[in-house]
């Protein structure tokens, strides 16, 4: 194995702005607006650098890597407050549009430009019991947008055995999380109790698979072996269960606090999915 170092530099920069408008309309109604606007460029430089018989470094163009990342996301959110007695709630809806375009510089990488357009809810509703005691109710939803390597449409063949390649299709991974929460409070006594249940449908998930070279798409001089062609897919399934159980008792100069969690993930194996689309 030839010796090698490299040198690598790596710069974000960020700009946000933001409006928020929140107003009250009558005695039992809220309104809530606002639009963000970020705009963030990241640039990497990963220069390789082998050494010669004569211990002589030099530079590898190959496999080296520079590459501009520019990175926008246009938000815009609406929110609706309601107040009646002891009842209270929310809904909320937020869209985001994500602009994504890569290039490559140097390096085997290949220019892409990907686009997102996600659209974010969000409910709760509450009903105070007692003056001291709660119950809440909740529905809310997180994306994760896909990294640039799993995007990068570029086929890696270095490996003719192994062949890797990002997938520009995928879509961003959504989480729904549902919370039911009760709460009580006393000059003495604190407990809070909360249930959460949360899945995602269409989690980012890396796909191997046997194949002949000759049905992957794009590949030179493919010479009709089978060879491991590996990519990213929205495939993954995630359920997680959790309950949540804080009591605080404070008598005195006696503290007392019980904690109790239990949770519960579960992903489900996607082996067999594979192995299915492998035969």
């Amino acid at each position: 194995m030839k010796n090698q170092h490299n040198d690598g530099d790596q710069n974000t920069t960020e700009h946000t702005f933001q409006a928020d408008y929140t107003t009250p309309i009558g005695k039992l109604h809220t309104l809530e607006a606002g639009a963000k606007y970020i705009l963030r460029n990241n640039s990497s430089e990963d220069d390789r650098f082998d050494a010669d018989d004569t211990g002589k470094y030099e530079y590898n163009k190959d496999q080296s890597s520079h590459y501009k990342h520019l990175n926008d996301i246009i938000a815009a959110y609406l929110g609706y407050g309601l107040k009646v007695k002891r009842l209270s709630g929310r809904l909320g809806l937020r869209y985001e549009h994500t602009i994504q375009d890569v290039k490559y510089l140097v390096g085997r990488g290949e220019d892409f430009t990907k686009n997102f357009d996600d659209v974010v809810p969000s409910a709760s509703i509450g009903y105070k019991l007692t003056d001291m005691s709660n119950l809440r109710l909740g529905y809310n939803m997180r994306i994760y947008r896909p990294g640039i390597w799993s995007l990068n449409p570029y086929l890696n063949d270095t490996d003719p055995s192994y062949i890797s390649q990002g997938n520009p299709e995928l879509d961003s991974e959504k989480s729904h999380a549902f919370n039911l929460s009760y709460s009580n409070f006393t000059q003495k006594f604190n407990i809070n109790i909360s249930a959460r249940y949360s899945f995602t449908n269409n989690s980012i998930e890396n796909v191997t698979r046997l194949m002949p070279d000759t049905e992957i798409e794009g590949l030179k001089n493919p010479t009709g072996k089978d060879v491991l062609y590996s990519t990213y897919a929205n495939i993954g399934k995630t359920p997680v269960s959790y309950t949540h159980l804080r009591a605080h008792e404070t008598r005195h100069d006696l503290v007392c606090r019980l904690l109790l969690e239990k949770k519960k993930k579960k992903k489900e194996n996607e082996k067999k999915k594979k192995k299915k689309k492998a035969k």
